[in-house]
Parts: structure tokens; sequence; C-alpha cells
């Protein structure tokens, strides 16, 4: 996992635990008087090396907030909860176990086939998504199987032993039960719910990421570079069907499936349809007058995506179908865009309007956003206030009124917020340097790690940079804040010949660069258009437990090719 664990280098001095253990063993064998003495000090050498284990894990997980760490805590925890409720409470509680002791132990072999299916949950299961649904089951069957113990108690006059094993097996078939009744669920409903619970993120990111392509071409090879990620396939190419000539063609010349394709079935081939075949996969991308595009992943005989994986690859196939005919309007728009400008400068209606409803949808937004907050907060202190001019009880105006003081505050509060947000009032007034000094202090009122940071003093002729430069602190301070889990973060403003540089360093848990760039989960894309539209260059470097640094440079009246990385 490139994490560093708690006593890494001196790992190797906890094997003697388990050899001291293998030793008492064979000593307590030949010696039978003492097995029960040696007995008692290898458990407490195994209860002493799980505490070890699991205090490592634990503090690995506060530390990097990985979900893998979350899955060896429970698969090393679960394990032992059989013993716990099966035997071990019975027989304190009881004198009567469930399941004898030795029957329990076997749930311990659990734990090295969790690291097996830690290993190969990407492609076999997620058993994150497991453990998650057995959270699930349990909360609802125990809380049912504790009210039918209950009511039995009160209602019957079965002993206590009699009642627990009825709370056991009532409360494990309501397990089995939901279990079956939500696998019974997917198999009878078409949606997109599966074992792989980020199958919705993965849609959601790889529409997002196709979205950006702004020519077919494009589009269609990182649609496929898409699909071979996302299904762990190798061998996807794009077909073409040419209706007038019935000419086949492959993206990919290397295929030698050629002669397997069956050209009637490509022409049944609609919108949304997934065939499969003996030797391919062939799913409907797009139609128009003279051709017809096919997806094909050559399964080799072996390859079988699983019902979920179809639904994601369906609904895929529905957006990047849309995306091509979007694409293609977008095309003819441009050429109608260089026509106008040879033909010479002619008013376009439609990118008036266009212009027009952008606007008009930018007010919509904000005036949504303050008719859910400040609008709601001003009729409440408007009723308050109603309701202090006809109370009758005048002496406990007073404390109302302070109660109704502290709400005008927040809302005023809340109102300057919005305000700043969308024009940071001391940018005009007083300068750059003074309105990031107000976002600094005000991060540093909000951080737990310590902020060093320094400003340079800029003479900017393009005043737009300004605030490009207050958006861009905005962004990565708030980065910090919310995912850099860091105990130091520096930021510096350098002023330069040409323009200016921005340095950000943290020492965070920092992450996966294509997990990132793939996601933008942290404004990343949003800051790289920012730089990129003023021609400037953008690097970032970050790596899983090394933190994060970010490299900006911008040069006022200089425009190379737009760099990011």
């Amino acid at each position: 996992m490139n994490l560093k664990w708690l006593f890494i280098r001196r790992v190797n001095i906890f094997y003697i635990f388990p050899i001291i253990g293998v030793l008492l063993s064979i000593f307590g064998i030949l010696n039978p008087s003492i097995h029960f003495q040696s007995s008692y000090i290898i458990l407490g050498l195994f209860f002493f090396l799980l505490l070890v284990i699991l205090g490592i894990i634990i503090v690995g997980y506060f530390k990097y907030k990985t979900p893998q760490l979350k899955i060896l805590i429970s698969s090393i925890i679960i394990p032992f909860l059989p013993f716990l409720f099966l035997y071990a409470l019975p027989q304190i509680l009881f004198n009567k176990q469930l399941l004898s002791a030795d029957i329990c132990s076997l749930f311990l072999m659990l734990i090295p086939f969790s690291f097996i299916f830690t290993q190969l949950t990407e492609r076999i299961f997620d058993m994150e998504y497991y453990i998650s649904r057995l959270r699930y089951y349990f909360n609802f069957s125990f809380v049912f199987a504790l009210w039918l113990l209950l009511g039995l108690y009160f209602l019957t006059d079965l002993p206590m032993a009699r009642l627990t094993e009825i709370f056991f097996f009532s409360f494990l078939s309501l397990m089995a039960l939901f279990y079956i009744k939500e696998r019974i669920d997917y198999g009878k409903r078409k949606i997109l719910f599966s074992t792989k619970g980020d199958y919705i993120h993965h849609l959601y990111t790889t529409i997002d990421s196709i979205g950006r392509v702004v020519k077919i071409e494009d589009l269609l090879a990182r649609f496929v570079q898409e699909v071979v990620l996302q299904l762990e396939v190798e061998n996807v190419s794009i077909l073409t069907y040419d209706f007038h000539t019935h000419r086949v063609t492959l993206t990919d010349q290397s295929q030698t499936y050629m002669q397997y394709i069956d050209e009637a079935l490509l022409e049944r081939l609609n919108l949304g349809d997934i065939q499969k075949t003996d030797y391919f996969y062939l799913a409907f991308i797009h139609q128009d007058a003279h051709s017809k595009r096919i997806l094909v992943i050559d399964h080799r005989q072996s390859i079988y995506l699983k019902d979920e994986e179809l639904l994601w690859l369906e609904l895929l196939l529905l957006y990047v179908n849309n995306f091509i005919e979007n694409t293609k309007m977008v095309e003819d728009l441009l050429q109608q865009l260089k026509h106008m400008k040879t033909a010479g400068n002619q008013e376009l209606s439609w990118l008036n309007k266009l212009l027009w409803l952008r606007f008009e949808e930018e007010k919509y937004q904000l005036a949504q956003e303050l008719h859910d907050t400040i609008l709601q907060e001003q009729l409440h202190i408007a009723r308050e206030v109603d309701a202090l001019i006809h109370a009758k009880d005048t002496k406990a105006i007073t404390s109302q009124l302070v109660k109704v003081h502290e709400q005008m505050v927040i809302s005023l509060n809340d109102l300057r917020g919005y305000c700043e947000s969308l024009k940071p009032p001391l940018l005009d007034t007083l300068g750059l340097n003074a309105a990031l000094e107000k976002l600094v202090q005000k991060i540093n009122k909000r951080a737990d790690f310590l902020l060093i940071y320094t400003m340079d003093r800029l003479y900017l002729e393009d005043e737009r940079l300004n605030l490009m430069i207050y958006r861009l602190f905005q962004e990565l301070l708030n980065n910090a804040l919310k995912h850099a889990c860091a105990d130091t973060v520096e930021v510096h403003l350098l002023s330069t010949d040409e323009g200016f540089e921005i340095l950000y360093t943290d020492d965070g848990i920092g992450c996966n660069m294509d997990d990132l760039l793939r996601a933008d989960s942290m404004g990343i894309r949003g800051m790289q258009e920012r730089v990129q539209a003023f021609n400037g260059k953008f690097t970032l470097d970050t790596k899983v437990g090394e933190g994060m640094t970010i490299h900006i440079r911008v040069s006022e009246g200089y425009h190379p090719q737009a760099y990011t990385s």
C-alpha cells in the first residue's frame, strides 16, 4: 500500500512470539504436568500480538484513512465474533454453549482467506461492499431478533436458555433472508446496483472524462480506453460498418477475428444492444446515414462480463451516442463560425441566445441558493419579531430579542460569505495582498495544521490575474482543509520577471496521481483550466503518504502552448 507502518523497521522482532508459542506447545506436550501453564502463556502471547497488530492497523487507518485498512481491521475482528457470541457469552451466562470452542476457532481461518480476497477484490468481488452489507443486515436482524426475544420473554414461560437459542436462530435466519431477498431483487430489477458499489462513481467519472473531448476520433479513443480500464479487458476496438459498400473496418488492424463477424448481426444491432458471440461482444455505439459504429470486445472464449458490467456498458453507450451527436453539432457550429468569419462580421443570433441563456442560468442558481438559505432565515426572523410584537409576557421579550439578534448576526455572516465568495471586497479596494491576508486569517481559524506563507507584491497589467490568483489560493487552502490531513502546509506567491509563481506543498496523506486526475475530487481540473486560460504552466506531484506539491507559473504577454501534468 506504500504506507509508513508503525514499527515497520523492527517488525521482525514480533516473530519471536509465535516461535515461543511453538516451543511452549512442544514443551507442554512432552511435560503434561505444565500443559495448562504453558497454554495460558501461549494465550497471553497471542492476545498481546493481536493487540499489537490491531494497534498498528488502527494507527495506520487514522493516519492515512484508506479503505483497505478498514477492510483489514474488519477481517481480523469479525472471525472472533462467533467465538464471543456463540461460545463465550452463552457459556458464561447460561453454562451452555451454542457451538463448541474448537468449531468456533475454525472461523479464524477467515483471516488468511480475507487477505486473499482483499487482493482479488478488484475482479472477484468487493470485500468492503460485503462488509458494509453484513453490517446493514446485522443491524436490522439484531433489532428484530431482540424485539422477538423480549416479546417471548414477557408473553411466554420459556426458560432463558431456550429463548437465547430462539434469539440466535431468528437472528441468523433474518440475516440469510435479507441476503437472499437482496440477490433476488437485484436479479429481477434492471438497475445499476451491483456488488461493486463504485460503478455509479465510475460511470460519472467516465462520462466526465469523455465529455471533455471535442473531436469524435478522440472521443472514441477515450471511450475504448475507459472500457479497457473499467472492464479489465485487453482486446477492444471500434468497428465501422459501411451501409453502401458493406465494408467492415477496425481501428485495431491487428485483430484476426474479422472472419467471424456476421454482417447480418451488425445490421440488426440497435441503440443499447449488446450481443455476445462465441468470440467477442458486439455493442452498438452510433449510426448515421452512411455507417454504423460498433464496439468489439474480444473475450477469446474466456472473459465473461457480469450483469452489472453489462449494465454499466449499456448506459455508457447511450451517453457516448449522445456525445457523438452533440460533437457533430459543435463541429457544424464551428464551421458556421468559420464561414461567418470569412464572409464578414455578421451577428449570430444563436450565439447571443446561448450567452443570454447561460447568464439566466447563473442568475437562477444564485437566486435558488439565496432562497433556500438566507431568505428562509429572514422569514424565520420576521415570524419571531411578529410574535414578539403581539407577546403579552413582556418579561420574556428581552431574552427572545437576544436570540433574534443572534440569528440576524448569523444570517448576515452567511450573506457576507456569499458576497465574498462571488467578489472578494478587499480585492478592488486594498488590493490582492490584503485580500489574500484576509483569506489566510480565515483559514487559520479553521485549520489544524501549521500554515507557512509568503506573498510578494505583484505589479500586473492584467487585473483579471488578481482574481485568478485569489481563486487559486482559495482552492489550494480549501483542499488543504478538507483533504490533506497535513501537519504543515506551505504556500508562496512569488514575483517573476514576466509574471508570478505559486508554490504549494504539504506533508499530508497525498494520493495516487491517476486516481486524482480521473476522479477530479479536489478541484484539480478547475485549477488547471484557470491556469490554462492564461497560458500558464500547472505542475502537480503527489504520492500516497508523501504529501502533495503544486507549482503554478503564469507569464504576462507570453503565450506558449499550455502545459499541464
